[in-house]
This record gives C-alpha cells, sequence and structure tokens, in this order.
C-alpha cells in the first residue's frame, strides 16, 4: 500500500477477502480487497475513473481526427454526452465519444440521419418502386405515412423501416390482415378444422379453434402459418396429453412418479428409477427421450466447484458429473481460471448449489450474467457457506 503512496486506514486486519478503508495519494478515501491491490488493479477508484476518462478523451479525439474531422468541445463532458464536432465535409454534429469508438461514425448528416436527408430519402424510395407520398409534410422517420403504391393500394410504411430494407405495401407482400386472416382460415380448413372466433383479432392473438377431432383450442395465426397445427391434444403437448404420456414413459421404464401432482411439461417431477435412484426429471426431455436418472445415466451431478476471473471480479459456482476436468478448462477459456474450491465425490452438489444460489438472494445479490455469476466481493460469503457446509459433513 505504502508503494502506491496510499494509507491504510483500517485500525485491524480483516483478511484478504474482506473490504479494507484506504486513503490514496491523492487523498481519496475509498474500500478495496487486499486481493485486489496484491492483482495490480490499484487502491483508487477516482483515480482510475480519472485516468480511465483521459484515456477515453485522448482516443475520440484521435478518432475523430482520423475521420476528417475536428472537436469543437472545449473540454471533456464524458464518454456517454454529446460533444460538438465538425465532421469533414464541415457539418456541425454532436457525436458521443462511445459510439463513435463503436464505429458508428461523427456526422448524422453524412450517415443520412438528418431529419432532412431522411425526408430525402425516403421520397426517393417511394419514386423508386412508383409510390406516392399522400402527407402534406414529413412527420419523421418513425411515424407512419400514407402512401399510395404503384398498385393502388393505400399504406402507412414508416420512413425509418423502409430505410431498412422494409417493404412500403403490405397488401402487395401478403401481409395486409385481410390477406393473413384468409391464409389462416384457409390453412385451418386444410388440417380439417373450423375456426370458432366470430372476429379477426390479429395475427399474433390466439383464435378459438375445433380440429378434426373435435378438440377445442386456441393456436395463434402465426404459428399456425409456420406449420405448427392447430390442436395442442392431437400434437400431444396438451397437459393432459403430456402428462398422460410422461406417466406412460415413466412406467414403460421401470420408475415411478413420487410427484403429488403435476407441474407441467417443463417442471422438473420427482420419479424413483427402477434401480432406486430418485431423481427429478423434466417431462418434455423424458418424452425426447432423455431417460428418468442421472445417476444411471452417469450425469450424477457430484462434484461441486467455485472459480474466479480477478481481471474482471468475477465468481462463478458450479456443478458437474465425473471428471471435472473438461468443465474447469471450458470455464478457464473463459476467464475464470482460478479454482478457488472443488469438492469431488459429493453428491449433495446440487443441494449446495441451490443454497449458494438462495444465499445471494437473500444477500441482495443480483448475478452479473447467468445463474451462477456474480461480482468477486460475493465471495467471502460463498466461501463460508461453502465450507460450513464441508466441515458439517466431516463431523457427521
Amino acid at each position: 500500500m505504502a508503494d502506491l503512496g496510499g494509507e491504510v486506514l483500517e485500525p485491524e486486519w480483516l483478511g484478504t477477502r474482506k473490504p479494507h478503508r484506504v486513503r490514496c495519494g491523492a487523498g481519496h478515501e475509498s474500500a478495496t480487497y487486499p486481493t485486489n491491490v496484491l492483482a495490480g488493479k490499484g487502491i483508487c477508484r477516482t483515480c482510475a475513473h480519472r485516468a480511465r476518462s483521459q484515456e477515453a478523451e485522448a482516443a475520440f479525439r484521435e478518432r475523430v481526427a482520423e475521420l476528417g474531422g475536428i472537436v469543437v468541445e472545449e473540454g471533456w463532458l464524458g464518454n456517454h454526452e454529446p460533444h460538438r464536432a465538425r465532421c469533414v465535409n464541415g457539418h456541425e454534429c454532436a457525436p458521443r465519444p462511445a459510439h463513435v469508438q463503436q464505429g458508428e461514425g461523427i456526422c448524422s448528416t453524412c450517415a443520412r440521419n438528418n431529419k432532412e436527408v431522411a425526408e430525402g430519402a425516403f421520397r426517393d424510395a417511394l419514386a423508386m418502386v412508383g409510390a406516392s407520398l399522400m402527407e402534406p409534410v414529413y412527420l419523421g422517420a418513425n411515424e407512419p405515412h400514407r402512401v399510395r403504391c404503384s398498385s393502388g393500394h393505400e399504406c402507412r410504411p414508416r420512413p425509418a423501416l423502409v430505410r431498412r430494407g422494409a417493404a412500403i405495401c403490405q397488401i402487395c407482400t401478403g401481409r395486409d390482415p385481410q390477406i393473413v386472416e384468409a391464409k389462416f382460415r384457409a390453412r385451418v380448413a386444410e388440417l380439417g378444422g373450423v375456426v370458432l372466433e366470430p372476429q379477426w383479432l390479429g395475427a399474433t392473438t390466439p383464435h378459438r379453434v375445433r380440429c378434426a377431432q373435435g378438440h377445442v383450442n386456441a393456436p395463434w395465426p402465426s404459428s399456425v402459418q409456420q406449420g405448427r397445427g392447430i390442436c395442442r391434444v392431437c400434437a400431444g403437448t396438451d397437459p393432459k396429453t403430456a402428462e398422460a404420456a410422461f406417466r406412460t414413459r415413466v412406467a414403460k421404464l421401470g420408475g415411478t412418479i413420487l410427484e403429488p401432482k403435476w407441474l407441467g411439461n417443463h417442471a422438473p417431477h420427482q420419479v424413483r428409477c427402477a434401480k432406486g435412484h430418485t431423481g427429478t426429471p423434466t417431462p418434455s426431455n423424458v418424452r425426447a427421450g432423455c431417460g428418468i436418472c442421472r445417476i444411471c445415466a452417469g450425469k450424477a451431478w457430484d462434484v461441486f466447484y467455485i472459480v474466479t476471473d480477478d481481471v474482471n471480479e468475477v465468481v462463478k459456482f458450479g456443478i458437474t458429473s465425473g471428471n471435472p476436468r473438461l468443465r474447469l478448462s471450458h470455464h478457464k477459456r473463459d476467464g475464470l481460471d482460478q479454482i478457488v474450491r472443488l469438492i469431488e465425490g459429493n453428491p449433495e452438489a446440487l443441494k449446495l448449489e441451490n443454497a449458494c444460489i438462495a444465499a445471494m438472494r437473500e444477500a441482495g445479490e443480483k448475478p452479473v450474467r447467468g445463474r451462477e455469476y456474480f461480482h468477486i466481493r460475493t465471495l467471502g460469503t460463498i466461501l463460508d457457506l461453502v465450507d460450513g457446509w464441508a466441515d458439517a459433513r466431516q463431523h457427521e
């Protein structure tokens, strides 16, 4: 700490995984983890933020110069704030540094985002396909405009969508509501069904239908057009049909369903296999041929691990089966290269993982991504829980 010109304000040592109050050489007070300091990450976020700001400003000015522009803004306003600039063609503009670094350019006029330029481009697009604008004035890139297409149909396209390649007329492209409704009714009739809905509700709204076998369902017209059929019962996805198929399959595999009631096609159900192992397979997976027992299938979830990415300050806990080498090598390629805990031959690995997830939820910690990736500050809490669990098992 002294090497960095700082001073530890904490009266006593709290441990490597506890934040300690410090004062940097510039006089800023903050709380940092000893592990981070030893990893070379510095002691002061304020100084680090200033350094990053200076780097961002320099990179922004350099990129603008590369594009032939000039930054007119005298000071630095932040990476996400507009800065006044002049492009190579002399247009006054206000790009955001973060957007420029992402490759978006610096000038909205040159990029055709200017309102006058956008209006001209929209009118040119209409003229190219023989359509005419019926609006007296331009309403904006994201507002529908009344247009008459070359076939005489009146439609309401949005300029921004037309610019991205969207069709001007829904009738000509077969996406008009009346055309979509007609196709839906024709498809239902082809499948031997009858539409029971008295009026059209839209392509993405369920419509009551009676299939050829007399079952009443409510499919989405868009799903029917994608080939998904009109009847869940006939397809085996109806709850009663799915439950019956699940029970039949489990019985055929010599298993017993221990769940007192049906929880749904995609919810785990407690089952005992023919060899007496208890597991929680998902009905949809069983129907797809995945079996009912992880132990018999070689997926016993008997390994628990904790790995960290000290550079990005991320910790992850998880479970796997058998030899954990492949799983850990996958995480290592993702930057999680530090193995903090590895407990093999642990039949309660899944319970331990769920306990860690519950502990994070109770502590108000949200995953930084996925379900088991958290900020490195939570490592102490996770280790306390895992080590406590391990100690308890040793004394049993």
